[in-house]
């Protein structure tokens, strides 16, 4: 140790080199493991966690899947392996009001069943919890979260208060972050809503995940066998609705089933990512170590002649290796604790929807502990094994007649080896960071089907709003319509349930032919919306006054649903069935062929329906502007609150909302990029060092051809000469990992070729440049020295 810790002080340019680019990297690695423990591995923070579980449905056309409540009534009340079982929707709502001081506040909520805390296990940090029969009521209890009881003031006695329009009766403990992607929510709901009750009673809607606690001695292997009988009596007894269908029981995570196939893709990718950081890193490292272990040789050959064998010499350096490494995951581990208590609590704006409180509480268990000590072996591997060998294999006699410099040929190859790592690998992430911003660019330039420039909206919630039947709600319609009409510069103003590419609802379709029953997405929308957003109208008629509530109800269809019903003929006039109960729809217009709720997805059936006829108490409020609609948010916004409208959120432009459509893609985009600067970083690091020592020992060879008359252009031309070739041969290298990747990961992006030059010819391109940069840097001062100074102490 103390041999180890005067090598670290003799050479302490190169140590503290090392423990930097190694702590960094291996920060991010504990980092992305613990992500992906905690979300992936762990279950929520309750009491005997390792007892819970999760079911859902799986069936021929979905594998994870909602069960519907009748069903989950039916799997509580028939059950024998759990002590209860509790529900949630794989969704959260928000809306804004007043807190108790009266400023105005957003807050996230999530209905859950009144028996949820219960199966959690936990008890409350402040008052109570739901009572028993609460979902069966019109209680308007609400338990608040601990995140949220902070940020209004820590109030010891909420307990009991009105508060956005719900008796608070208790806080939920500090840890307890939920179930649903690690959101801490504002407030626990239950499930009852006054004007909401209907698909309590339908089998066919399906909105919840299931948690259950296991009772003593039951595995979930005999819940699972206990839960397939149960759902085959559904199966039998509800043939239409549940056959088919089976219940899952796997086991509870922060994240809900559906999210999971997902998590663990970007998790492996995210791993991948940060570990090849790792590798360069290492390389970096054991091209600085072998540099050193040049000026050591003479020390080895001296260790040699006097008895020390050469595995002592081997284990010695390894020893100073694991030394650094040792240093360095320290420090990551406390960069990466420092990181994970920095963002526990942390707020995510998002475009349109606001802003969202998550708590992640990262998780440095065992199995990180146990990684990390695994980081630090394998670095300590990767970083000393080259250098140990080179630097306790001297040739005796060369050494100790003072020729330090003998054996530069293989020493050379080491090194170039290890430049050709870090290079490909640095080029690898280069391209996976240009792919994810091509694909971005794709993405936010794909053909829409519409005309996407120049719009507004904002959403409306008339119920929050107080107008709580649908007449008032129909009356509001058009006072809405004229108040955005009557700004200057907006062109035309249309309302829709939804925004195009953020969602839409499917109901189920019955075939013209009547052979079977399909499910087919729909939006809801008024007449002026098709020539407010520029969606072509290629036959028949938009929506007008004569589509009344008691009229026959009307369909607007895309061209891809009229050729699919109604191959090779006129599809409008033709009536076909749809919705939930069944009910006629006439055609009265096709549209033209867009993008509906992702932008890569593929053609299908879709319909519009007429707002006139299908009431909804949330509408969104689409306007064309005559310029920029930047200008247009804040009018907009004082204008309807103008009508009493609180404005829960503000209004967006179609950038915005294209910013929340691309939104994982952006993260993901960042995410890498982040990750190929590090990188980008650590390469150039290492080449600097690498070429720096490289021409420094060569002092004596320059100095002999400067004296004989070569010119210092002339040796920088050499030396770039021979970077180009080393670096050119890491670079390839790269650009072929890249290429395979891409051929890989090609079905997950949007537009992107195997050989994607736009991407390709640039990063090679640069990181060419850098390496001839960065050599030139290191070059320069050795090639300006005086020659009978190089020759002299060479």
């Amino acid at each position: 140790m103390s041999r180890s810790l005067r090598a670290a002080r003799r050479y302490w340019k190169i140590t503290a080199i090392s423990v930097f680019s190694l702590s960094i990297a291996m920060a991010l690695g504990i980092v992305a493991l613990s992500v992906s423990n905690t979300v992936l591995l762990l279950p929520p923070a309750a009491p005997a966690a390792d007892r819970l579980a999760m079911i859902y449905w799986r069936s021929p056309d979905q594998a994870i899947g909602e069960i519907s409540y009748p069903d989950y009534q039916y799997f509580r009340e028939h059950n024998h392996v759990f002590t209860d079982i509790a529900a949630a929707p794989d969704s959260v709502g928000f809306n804004e009001n007043f807190d108790l001081q009266g400023r105005a506040v957003k807050v996230v909520s999530r209905p859950v069943s009144d028996n949820y805390f219960a199966v959690m296990g936990i008890r409350p940090y402040l008052g109570r919890f739901f009572s028993h029969g609460d979902d069966e009521s019109d209680s308007s209890a609400a338990v608040m979260t601990w995140a949220c009881w902070k940020r209004l003031g820590s109030d010891v006695h909420i307990a009991g208060k009105m508060l956005f329009g719900r008796t608070i009766v208790g806080v939920t403990p500090p840890e307890f972050t939920g179930a649903f992607y690690g959101v801490n929510g504002d407030l626990f709901t239950n499930f009852y809503n006054d004007n909401d009750r209907a698909w309590f009673a339908q089998r066919e809607t399906r909105r919840l995940f299931l948690t259950a606690r296991l009772k003593p001695g039951v595995t979930r292997e005999q819940a699972q066998a206990e839960m397939t009988a149960l759902s085959a009596q559904l199966a039998s007894a509800y043939p239409k609705e549940d056959k088919g269908r089976s219940a899952v029981v796997t086991r509870a995570t922060l994240l809900p089933p559906d999210a999971i196939p997902d998590m663990i893709w970007i998790s492996s990718i995210l791993i991948a990512l940060v570990l090849l950081v790792l590798l360069i890193a290492c390389a970096n490292v054991a091209n600085l170590l072998l540099a050193a272990a040049v000026g050591r040789r003479q020390e080895a050959a001296i260790k040699l002649a006097i008895g020390a064998t050469r595995g002592r010499l081997i284990r010695e350096f390894l020893g100073e290796s694991v030394l650094l490494c040792t240093v360095s995951g320290a420090l990551g581990y406390a960069m990466a604790a420092a990181v994970a208590a920095r963002f526990a609590d942390f707020t995510v704006v998002f475009p349109l929807w606001g802003a969202f409180s998550f708590g992640v509480n990262l998780k440095f268990g065992g199995a990180v502990l146990g990684f990390t000590l695994a980081l630090i072996a394998i670095a300590g591997l990767a970083t000393g094994f080259a250098p140990a060998l080179y630097a306790s294999s001297p040739a005796l006699a060369q050494m100790m007649g003072g020729e330090s410099a003998v054996g530069g040929t293989r020493k050379s190859g080491w090194r170039n080896a290890l430049v050709i790592i870090q290079v490909a690998v640095c080029t690898f992430v280069l391209v996976g960071m240009g792919l994810g911003q091509r694909n971005l660019y794709n993405l936010r330039h794909a053909n829409l089907g519409f005309s996407a420039r120049k719009l507004i909206a904002v959403s409306v919630f008339l119920r929050a709003e107080g107008y709580d039947t649908e007449a008032r709600g129909k009356e509001f319609y058009n006072t809405l319509r004229g108040t955005v009409s009557g700004l200057h510069g907006v062109q035309s103003v249309t309302l829709a349930s939804d925004l195009p590419l953020l969602g839409s609802s499917a109901i189920p379709v019955q075939a013209p032919d009547g052979a079977k029953v399909t499910t087919i997405n729909h939006i809801v929308v008024d007449g002026a919306y098709f020539a407010t957003i520029g969606l072509p109208l290629l036959a028949g008629r938009a929506f007008d006054s004569s589509d009344r509530e008691n009229r026959p109800a009307v369909a607007v269809i895309n061209h891809k649903m009229a050729e699919t019903f109604w191959p090779g003929q006129s599809a409008l006039g033709k009536t076909f069935i749809a919705d939930k109960p069944p009910r006629p729809f006439t055609v009265v217009g096709i549209a033209a062929d867009s993008k509906y709720d992702d932008i890569d997805e593929p053609l299908a059936p879709f319909m519009y329906c007429a707002l006139s006829q299908n009431y909804g108490a949330q509408v969104d409020v689409l306007a064309r502007t005559g310029g920029d609609p930047k200008l247009w948010v804040a009018p907009l916004a004082q204008s309807l609150r103008g009508l009493g409208l609180k404005v829960m959120i503000e209004p967006v432009t179609f950038d915005g909302w294209m910013n929340l459509v691309t939104f994982g893609e952006r993260i993901a985009a960042i995410g890498v990029a982040i990750l190929s600067g590090l990188a980008l970083l650590l390469a150039a690091i290492g080449l600097l060092g690498a070429i720096s020592y490289s021409v420094g020992e060569r002092k004596k060879e320059l100095g002999i051809r400067i004296a004989l008359g070569a010119r210092p252009a002339q040796l920088l031309k050499m030396v770039l000469r021979q970077t180009a070739l080393v670096t050119g041969a890491g670079i390839l290298f790269g650009i072929l990992l890249g290429i395979a990747a891409t051929a890989v990961l090609q079905s997950e992006l949007y537009r992107i070729g195997v050989m994607e030059w736009t991407v390709l010819l640039p990063v090679a391109s640069g990181m060419l440049a850098l390496s001839l940069l960065v050599a030139y840097f290191a070059a320069m001062p050795w090639l300006l020295i005086d020659p009978m100074e190089a020759v002299r102490h060479a």
